[in-house]
C-alpha cells in the first residue's frame, strides 16, 4: 500500500537524466566498438599528447582506442520519440570533449578548431541540441569550455566563450538548468587543462565562473566539483590516476566551491576491457554481486564526507554514470546492467541524491539505444518502467 509508506527521500522531478556527449554533437574521435579494437585489453598510452577533442583522444590516453563518428542526428525522429518517453528528464550534453570545444558563432564556421581547442561546435549543430532539449521535455546540463584557448597569458580561465555560447543559447529559446564549470577537474590534464593546472588553479577560475554565472545567468544552477573515480577502496578509478597524471581530490577541489547550488560527481566502478591495462576491471559473472551492486553507495560516501566539510547541507547530482568508464563493458548493454541501474537508482534516491545522469543515451556500449537504429536496448526499458512508475 503505497499511500501508507513511509518517505525515505526525496529527488529532483527529472530524478532519471542522460548524457549525450558534446563530441556527439560536434562530431569526433569517441570509443572504438570491441570488434574493431585490434587488442581489447589495450589500456592508457602516454603516446596522445594533445588536447581532447574530434581530431585527438584524451591527453595521455592510447588513440588506438577511438574511432571517428558523425554528429549525431537529433532531428531524428525515432531519436526523439525514444528521449521523449523518458521525461520529464534533463540531457547533459558536456563530457570530457567539452572542455576545449570552440563554439563558432559566425555564419562560416572554421575548418579546424583555433589554438587551444580540441573541436569546433556550430551555430546549425547547437541549434539543434537547442531543440532536441525542448521537444522531448529535457532542460540542459553543460559545463564551460575551459582549455588553453580560453585562458589569458597568465593562465587565468576568461569567460568570453562561455559568455558567447550562453547568450546564443537563450537568445534561441535554449534553457541551461544547470552548469559545471569542468567536467572531471580529477584528472586535469586529460581534460585539456593547462600543464600544471592543481587545486589552487581551479579555485582561482571558479571564483570567475561563479561571479560571472551568478551576474549573467542567475537562473542556472551552478553544480561542482564534478569529480570522479574516488572511493576508499582499491577499485576506486582514479587510484593511481591515468597513466602519468597527478590527480587532484575533490577534498582540495571543494575549497572554494561552498556557494555552489548541488555537489556534483561521477561513478564508475570499474573501467572496461578497453581500458585493461589500468586495473580496476569487473566482469559479467560479478554483475548480481552485492560488492559490485554496493560501490555506488562507497562513492557516495567518500564524495559525502568531502561535501559535509566543504559544502555542508547541499543536495548531490551524479551527472554521470555507468556501468564502467571507457565506454563500458560488452554486456553494458543487455539485460544483465539493467539490475545495476536500477539498483542503484534505488539506492541514491534515499541518499540525498537529487539527480541520476546515464552516460550515455545513444554511444558505446553503456547507450540506452542502440547507436545505429535507435532502438531500445534492455536498460532502456528498466528505465522506462521505473520512471513511469
Amino acid at each position: 500500500m503505497p499511500s501508507s509508506m513511509a518517505s525515505v527521500g526525496t529527488v529532483d522531478e527529472r530524478f532519471q537524466a542522460y548524457n549525450i556527449e558534446m563530441l556527439e554533437v560536434t562530431g569526433g574521435k569517441f570509443w572504438k566498438p570491441y570488434k574493431d579494437i585490434a587488442k581489447p585489453v589495450a589500456g592508457s598510452s602516454a603516446a596522445s599528447g594533445g588536447v581532447a577533442g574530434s581530431g585527438n583522444a584524451p591527453a595521455g590516453m592510447s588513440p588506438d582506442l577511438y574511432q571517428y563518428r558523425p554528429p549525431i542526428d537529433l532531428t531524428n525522429r525515432r531519436l526523439r520519440a525514444m528521449a521523449a518517453a523518458l521525461g520529464p528528464a534533463y540531457v547533459r550534453i558536456s563530457g570530457t570533449w567539452a572542455n576545449t570545444t570552440y563554439f563558432a558563432d559566425t555564419d562560416a564556421p572554421p575548418k579546424d578548431p583555433p589554438n587551444g581547442y580540441g573541436a569546433v561546435l556550430t551555430r546549425q549543430q547547437w541549434l539543434c541540441a537547442i531543440d532536441f532539449s525542448r521537444a522531448v521535455d529535457a532542460p540542459i546540463v553543460t559545463s564551460m569550455p575551459n582549455g588553453e584557448g580560453t585562458r589569458r597569458a597568465d593562465g587565468l580561465w576568461q569567460p568570453d566563450q562561455a559568455r558567447r555560447w550562453l547568450t546564443f543559447t537563450k537568445a534561441h529559446g535554449g534553457l541551461i538548468a544547470a552548469a559545471e564549470y569542468f567536467n572531471e577537474p580529477t584528472m586535469a590534464s586529460m581534460g585539456g587543462a593547462p600543464k600544471g593546472y592543481d587545486a589552487v588553479a581551479f579555485g582561482r577560475d571558479f571564483r570567475v565562473f561563479e561571479t560571472f554565472m551568478r551576474k549573467e545567468y542567475p537562473d542556472t544552477k551552478l553544480l561542482a566539483p564534478g569529480s570522479v573515480g574516488e572511493a576508499n577502496a582499491d577499485w576506486a578509478v582514479a587510484r593511481g590516476g591515468y597513466g602519468n597524471q597527478a590527480l587532484l581530490h575533490a577534498a582540495d577541489l571543494t575549497a572554494t566551491t561552498g556557494n555552489a547550488d548541488a555537489f556534483s560527481y561521477h561513478h564508475y566502478g570499474a573501467v572496461s576491457r578497453r581500458c585493461a591495462a589500468m586495473g580496476h576491471q569487473t566482469s559479467a559473472d560479478q554483475a548480481l554481486s552485492e560488492d559490485w551492486l554496493a560501490r555506488t553507495d562507497r562513492t557516495l560516501a567518500y564524495y559525502r564526507s568531502v561535501r559535509d566539510k566543504s559544502m555542508p547541507g547541499k543536495p548531490f547530482w551524479n551527472t554521470e554514470t555507468a556501468d564502467a568508464a571507457c565506454g563500458g563493458n560488452p554486456w553494458a548493454g543487455t539485460f544483465l546492467d539493467t539490475f545495476r541501474y536500477l539498483d542503484q537508482l534505488g539506492r541514491l534516491a534515499k541518499q540525498d541524491v537529487k539527480v541520476v545522469a546515464h552516460n550515455t543515451l545513444v554511444a558505446s556500449n553503456y547507450g540506452l539505444l542502440d547507436e545505429r537504429t535507435y532502438e531500445p536496448k534492455p536498460m532502456y526499458c528498466g528505465e522506462r518502467c521505473c520512471g513511469a512508475s
